[in-house]
């Protein structure tokens, strides 16, 4: 059964993808107030239309790969909901493989970098004075198995999360005196539409879903995660 959430105020960027829009629904349903961000309005629209109308649900297209774009999202979810956030949920990221000699590899480099960690940069930092001003609050990002356990010609990838992972670490040795709990999801493959048109859904099954991440987000950003700071938690599923 989850927590209730009422009185919560939760950001959550990437908020319309194939996980987040699940994230997205089960922190609504806890009775939290939430925020969802995207770069695109059109799919943050068909979002909102997915769900129950609510006062404690609003969108805010933005770029989460600026200084200016997050800034301006806290001070969304701020107006919003008249209270300062106290949780960010971060799942924006991207995808990209290839030999590191390929011509694409310099892009793929800039890009892997940007969305998977640049983006939790700037957004991280954006949140901390609302959270400071709070007494504590929560950072969640989601990270990657090949961060830890790199594939052939997923260099860029791997190395971005790699980064975040020693993002997580070194900030929440900054913060958790602060009560702000900073942690990490390390995924194996989910189960997304996108997933199975990629690689196909003959092992389908022992994948993850986006219902598995959504539960854990609910556990650590909670009074039942209070003792995690600066973890990283392992949903690989069977894959």
């Amino acid at each position: 059964m989850n927590e209730n959430m009422t009185g919560r105020t939760v950001i959550i960027t990437g908020a319309a993808g194939g996980v987040g829009s699940e994230v997205t629904k089960r922190w609504v349903e806890t009775g939290a107030n939430v925020l969802a961000v995207e770069r695109s309005k059109e799919t943050l629209d068909n979002l909102r239309a997915s769900l129950p109308p609510s006062p404690r649900f609003a969108i805010f297209p933005t770029d989460v790969t600026t200084e200016e774009g997050t800034a301006a999202m806290v001070e969304a979810a701020r107006n919003a909901f008249e209270m300062e956030p106290d949780t960010l949920i971060h799942l924006v990221g991207g995808f990209a493989m290839g030999p590191l000699d390929s011509e694409q590899a310099p892009s793929q480099w800039e890009n892997m970098l940007l969305l998977n960690l640049t983006s939790n940069f700037h957004s991280y930092r954006a949140i901390l004075p609302a959270l400071k001003r709070r007494g504590g609050g929560w950072i969640l990002g989601i990270g990657s198995r090949v961060g830890v356990h790199p594939s052939a010609q997923m260099a860029a990838y791997a190395a971005s999360k790699a980064g975040l992972i020693a993002l997580t670490h070194a900030l929440s040795e900054e913060v958790k005196d602060a009560g702000i709990h900073v942690n990490l999801l390390l995924a194996s493959n989910i189960d997304t539409p996108a997933n199975r048109h990629a690689m196909g859904d003959a092992d389908a099954a022992k994948w993850i879903t986006p219902d598995d991440i959504a539960e854990a987000t609910l556990y650590l950003c909670s009074n039942q995660g209070r003792a995690v700071y600066g973890g990283t938690l392992e949903i690989y599923g069977r894959s």
